[in-house]
């Protein structure tokens, strides 16, 4: 079988070598001779310790998955190597199915695997097999394998540039791919073909490669392609950021505003713009103007989010419930009925239970009657904890709700990936939360709550300002933005989803 992969995998590359179009050229990619320190002596620790995982590798020989494993990875087929690593990327990829995915897997690897040549030829390292008088796994490739030196480890370059390339296309898969990657490498060693140190050096080979690709136009727009075809087919959204306007050019000059931006909602044509401290700016999104400016009654929080919900205070009420998340002092959600002339906090929601490190967040799915906590530690863990969205019939004689840890309904926990948490929302399996102020990068983040993950990832670094309130309406993320020219300069921007 393995003889029948190999002759395949030979077959297959040099029947496609025609359809390969490569970034870089071999002397346009970096020297390894010149960047990677030599291979370790044949004395001292760093050669010891390449002896002693010769010797690991070959006790893995005796597990027969294991075993089937490193014989698989050692197939040296681009088709294979999308196969393998379509598992952790958690798509297909193929030139049918992924085309722009496919042309970025096979061009990419194919370029940065150059890498090796140079140092190959210039060390001519003696394989381990050979060193020790035994066979590889493969013993009818052994004697033309010798021909070529073992640093660095070729098949290692390309399962690392394969988890970089498509890190790139899918960051949630990161962790699953570099994994894979780390294995790879161990088959290698497994396969008794290489040494612990060539894959050590591999690893590093693969990086060095991929970053030479980074200031390659073509390869920029390859990648730029293959992430809107992964968005499109895994059906994640666009997030391709369109500027709307900055709220100070709808505001009368007389009109005082104060308070750091921070809360958003939309309803209807209205758009309703939270300050620290407890300020509320409506604007007309038709019009382009502000209709309403005022201090809301019996909140002078943080007021980092707000989420409109369906429930009405008053047959009279003009608009549903408004949930503003504190995130500080009394670190409750206000439950607020607004009107164009003031507003009145009609019920408190508290948490009391456990995990989170500071103050929350409160964020609404209210389309399907949830509420969500929202915190954790800045540049930690996050946690989303869901709850049953209370009624205004649920208040007690003092108009508050407590939740516990015995409402919980279910719990999302982001160990990494977000900085800082601001604004946030969830519809359905999905929750849309920015991240991010200066000097750290800026994001906007999709979480599929089911799988427990970052889905999505934009980066939206090079608007500057600092993102804050989000809500969902007509097929967009609204975001609005903090900047650093005052209260009045809140700035809006959309998200296509």
């Amino acid at each position: 079988m393995a003889i029948l992969l190999l002759s395949a995998g030979i077959c297959v590359t040099t029947l496609r070598a025609q359809d390969v179009h490569l970034y870089l050229t071999e002397h346009e990619l970096p020297n390894l001779v010149n960047c990677l320190p030599p291979p370790p002596d044949t004395v001292g620790e760093a050669f010891t310790h390449d002896i002693m995982r010769y010797m690991w590798g070959k006790a893995q020989r005796l597990d027969p998955e294991r075993l089937a494993v490193a014989m698989r990875d050692a197939v040296w087929d681009l088709d294979t190597l999308c196969a393998i690593y379509s598992v952790p990327f958690g798509l297909k990829i193929d030139k049918e199915t992924t085309p722009e995915i496919y042309r970025l897997f096979i061009n990419g690897i194919s370029t940065i695997e150059q890498i090796r040549i140079r140092p190959k030829a210039h060390y001519f390292r003696m394989r381990p097999y050979a060193r020790f008088h035994e066979s590889s796994i493969f013993p009818q490739d052994d004697e033309w394998l010798s021909t070529d030196g073992s640093y660095p480890s070729g098949h290692t370059i390309r399962a690392w540039s394969a988890a970089l390339l498509l890190a790139e296309v899918n960051p949630a898969a990161a962790e699953a791919l570099f994994h894979r990657a780390v294995e790879s490498g161990e088959s290698r060693v497994i396969a008794g073909c290489h040494w612990q140190s060539d894959i050590d050096a591999s690893a590093s080979a693969a990086c060095i490669g991929y970053s030479a690709l980074q200031s390659n136009l073509e390869y920029r727009a390859q990648a730029e392609r293959a992430r809107e075809e992964f968005r499109r087919v895994s059906g994640l959204p666009a997030l391709k950021p369109e500027f709307i306007c900055d709220f100070a050019d709808w505001t009368p000059e007389n009109e005082k505003v104060t308070g750091s931006t921070q809360g958003f909602a939309l309803y209807d044509k209205y758009a309703f713009v939270l300050h620290d401290k407890g300020r509320l700016c409506i604007f007309d999104m038709k019009k382009k103007k502000m209709v309403a400016n005022y201090m809301m009654e019996g909140n002078t929080s943080h007021c980092n989010n707000a989420c409109f919900g369906v429930e009405k205070a008053s047959r009279k009420s003009p608009f549903p419930l408004l949930y503003i998340a504190s995130c500080g002092g009394e670190n409750c959600c206000y439950v607020t009925d607004v009107t164009m002339k003031g507003s009145q906090v009609v019920q408190k929601i508290f948490y009391t239970g456990t995990d989170y490190a500071g103050t929350i967040d409160w964020c609404l799915d209210a389309e399907n009657g949830f509420i969500y906590t929202y915190g954790g530690r800045n540049g930690d863990y996050k946690l989303l904890k869901k709850f049953r969205l209370p009624k205004l019939s649920d208040s007690d004689e003092n108009g508050e709700v407590h939740l516990t840890d015995a409402d919980v309904l279910d719990v999302t926990r982001i160990d990494k990936g977000i900085n800082i948490w601001q604004g946030s929302i969830v519809r359905g399996r999905y929750a849309y939360l920015p991240d991010g102020y200066e000097p750290h990068e800026l994001f906007v983040h999709v979480v599929d709550l089911d799988e427990k993950r970052i889905a999505l990832s934009k980066n939206i670094t090079d608007l500057v300002d600092e993102p804050e309130g989000i809500c969902l309406k007509d097929g967009y993320a609204w975001v609005v933005f903090n900047t650093a020219d005052g209260p009045r300069h809140s700035r809006l921007w959309r998200f296509s989803l």
